[in-house]
């Protein structure tokens, strides 16, 4: 199975497909994710191995403003994986969910800012992993801060068991301020 069978894989089977939530008008469900996994088989989004740092499984590059060389594919973005096992772990294919939303942001052309991106995407992750029985993940202290607000969100507002939960960005504020604290989002 090649890799972009592997993300597509992920982004359609469980527990994916029961993750359906809304921030104000940015919704990210099955629907949604299925347009990332549209672009990564048409080839409009690259999928490959590679050096992906220290703490990450996964990583999403936006190739939305790159320049293309003269006879190369206009490609909307690069989701990397730090090896080809990564989706063998419920923890692998959560951060192959949270880069695939931010893919999402390219693929339906969405103007967020880079701290809300992620809002959504460790949102994301947090509700992938749950789905999958991990409530708690490594990392050091900023890493829990983040999870730990993630978590705190889906369930404080029950996302496992509603079909589909609206949240405004302000219920988002305490995830926003841990990402905002890390060092690696500006902190």
């Amino acid at each position: 199975m090649g890799l972009e069978t592997t993300i597509t894989k992920v982004l359609r089977g469980h527990p994916a497909s029961r993750i359906n939530f809304k921030i104000d008008s940015l919704i990210i469900n099955d629907v949604q994710m299925e347009k990332v996994a549209k672009a990564i088989e048409r080839g409009d989004i690259l999928v490959k191995v590679d050096a992906t740092g220290d703490q990450l499984d996964a990583s999403y590059s936006s190739w939305k403003t790159r320049r293309v060389k003269e006879g190369e594919k206009k490609l909307i973005g690069v989701i990397t994986l730090k090896n080809k096992d990564v989706a063998m772990r419920a923890i692998g294919r959560a951060a192959i969910y949270h880069e695939s939303v931010h893919a999402l942001m390219n693929v339906n052309d969405i103007k967020i800012t880079m701290h809300n991106d992620e809002v959504a995407a460790y949102l994301a992750d947090a509700l992938y992993l749950k789905l999958s029985d991990i409530h708690q993940v490594g990392g050091g202290a900023p890493e829990q801060a983040i999870f730990n607000a993630a978590f705190a969100i889906v369930d404080s507002k029950k996302m496992i068991k509603q079909a589909q939960v609206a949240l405004r960005w302000d219920d988002c504020n305490k995830l926003r301020e841990a990402i905002k604290a890390h060092s690696a989002y500006g902190g």
